[in-house]
């Protein structure tokens, strides 16, 4: 350390220090989007049931209404129990279809029907849209830097090309 009169002295962190807590936030940032971007906002209220406990409630006569997703292998249910009045999801195999329509259009059930509860694509869309932000901020940053660089060496002689 010099202590010359005309020797400029940095206030603040260092610049190692500084890319270290930028990318630190800006992977904490990502992680943060990821996870608000990945959790239904309507799920607050469902709970989760289990296929015995929703054949109980349709045995009980407790189910109100029901929304009908069909899969692949599978089919998943939103619905609505009467009492209590709660939300609920159930996944169920697609053999029981025919005769669960049945018994629920017997008990006075609303029933609907949906190929899937969402398209597929904008799904994937959605999940991936904080991740190409990420990414797309990371290379406008990095074309900065670069700039950066390249106008901060452009003055110095010994880094001139040589013709």
């Amino acid at each position: 350390m010099t202590f010359a009169p005309d020797a400029p002295q940095r206030m603040g962190m260092s610049p190692m220090v500084r890319t270290v807590l930028f990318w630190v936030l800006m992977i904490a940032l990502a992680i943060v989007l990821w996870q608000m971007s990945s959790k239904p906002a309507n799920d607050k209220n469902v709970s989760q049931m289990t296929y015995s406990d929703f054949m109980n409630q349709v045995d009980k006569n407790n189910v109100g209404s029901v929304e009908l997703f069909d899969r692949k292998e599978t089919a998943e249910i939103d619905g609505q129990l009467c009492q209590p009045a709660q939300k609920f999801k159930v996944t169920i195999p697609k053999e029981v279809i025919p005769d669960l329509t049945e018994r629920l259009r017997k008990q006075g059930v609303v029933i609907g029907v949906s190929s899937s509860p969402e398209s597929n694509w904008l799904t994937l869309v959605l999940n991936l849209a904080p991740l190409i932000l990420i990414i797309g901020i990371w290379i406008f940053m990095m074309k900065q830097m670069r700039t950066r660089r390249d106008q901060s060496t452009s003055g110095d002689p010994s880094n001139r090309p040589i013709q």
